[in-house]
């Protein structure tokens, strides 16, 4: 009798919503993006308005239950799992725009437990698929970063982990965790 075929584990993007490592992750990387947002918005106050401007305040309010949030999902799922949760590709996207307009003003999506911001730039004859990939907080000094598909059909990202996995002399097709979560939204 011929052993039964295995099915190849479906992702979690393709899972129902309502299982229930798919909604861990989920809201692991919201409550994170949540918070990474109320952390710049408060610095951004504090530093245009000042740290006792009332719009200040509202933003440490802000961060304080973005904070109580992460904590009580701490307490419910565990410190591991989060962790786990959130160096899972990419479930959700929070865009941020002003209502009424075509563009959103950001896009903003999970990449190994942190937030970062995308935007897609106008590509090239040799590379017609790119985009700038900015982390939230706290921001890189080397960064924003570009990725992008190449005419045949290669990815490229110029961060330090693509780079220097690319000089690898086995010749293995090099993915970075910004490459791997493009790859995941099917965005590039």
């Amino acid at each position: 009798m011929p052993a039964p075929l295995r099915r190849k584990p479906s992702s979690l993007r393709d899972r129902d919503p309502s299982d229930p490592l798919r909604r861990v992750v989920e809201l692991a990387q919201r409550a994170r993006m949540i918070l990474d947002v109320s952390t710049a918005d408060l610095e951004a106050a504090e530093v245009t308005l000042g740290p006792f401007h009332p719009t200040s305040w509202h933003f440490r309010n802000a961060l304080h239950e973005a904070r109580r949030s992460w904590d009580r999902l701490r307490a419910e799922f565990g410190k591991a799992t989060l962790e786990e949760a959130l160096n899972q590709a990419p479930l959700t996207v929070l865009t941020l725009g002003a209502e009424g307009h075509d563009t959103p003003l950001a896009i903003l999506i999970p990449i190994a437990g942190q937030t970062y911001r995308v935007q897609q730039v106008g590509g090239t004859e040799l590379a017609p698929v790119q985009w700038r990939i900015t982390r939230l907080t706290p921001p890189l000094d080397d960064g924003p970063y570009y990725a992008c598909r190449l005419q045949d059909g290669s990815t490229q990202c110029d961060c330090a982990e693509w780079t220097y996995r690319i000089a690898d002399v086995d010749n293995t097709p090099a993915t970075c965790k910004h490459l791997a979560a493009l790859t995941a939204l099917g965005w590039i």
